[in-house]
């Protein structure tokens, strides 16, 4: 009986440590909904496969660290799911959520003007129970009205981060396209 409670508590912890091992490069899997056959990408995760089924069309490729997709025919319109290691597990307290948007603007192209934050918003979606903040800015670069939104989503010790940036006239239509494939993660 005791060599059976070891075995549980190492793979318990084994499970636990493979959560960490999200490998953002996508292989598709096929499922079955109502007999019809669809597709949806797939990743390794240790024990687990995580799933998650991109918008319908864009294209798509990947890293160990980031995942690409890019909508068809839009130019200058690129989305990506990143992940992040973080020194400890993260929280969205107040300080957190402070650090979140300097970080969203100081990423936006060099040279940009014009740069605003339109919004914050926590926990806009909940995934696999799992809290989020999605700041979406403005800014103009190259001559060019852009949008970006970041969701952001922690996962024991690492961050996953879904950002879409697009002209200002495709947001509205990507970007909802985008947050509505965030609810397909299963596993995560």
């Amino acid at each position: 009986m005791d060599s059976l409670i070891r075995l549980l508590l190492l793979g318990a912890l084994f499970a636990g440590s493979a959560q960490a091992e999200l490998l953002l490069i996508p292989r598709t899997a096929e499922y079955t909904l109502d007999g019809v056959k669809l597709q949806q990408l797939a990743f390794a995760d240790g024990v687990t496969v995580v799933t998650y089924q991109s918008p319908r069309g864009w294209e798509y490729s990947g890293s160990s660290t980031k995942l690409t997709l890019r909508p068809p025919n839009r130019a200058q319109a690129e989305a990506t799911i990143t992940k992040i290691p973080l020194a400890k597990p993260g929280n969205f307290d107040e300080e957190s959520l402070k650090k979140l948007v300097d970080e969203a603007i100081a990423q936006v192209p060099k040279g940009s003007e014009n740069v605003s934050v339109v919004s914050e918003e926590k926990n806009p979606l909940m995934i696999q129970r799992k809290e989020t903040f999605l700041v979406t800015l403005a800014y103009t670069a190259y001559g060019q009205k852009m949008s970006r939104s970041i969701l952001f989503l922690n996962r024991g010790n690492e961050q996953i981060r879904s950002q879409l940036t697009c002209r200002e006239a495709d947001f509205k239509e990507l970007h909802r396209a985008f947050l509505a494939s965030q609810y397909t993660w299963q596993q995560l």
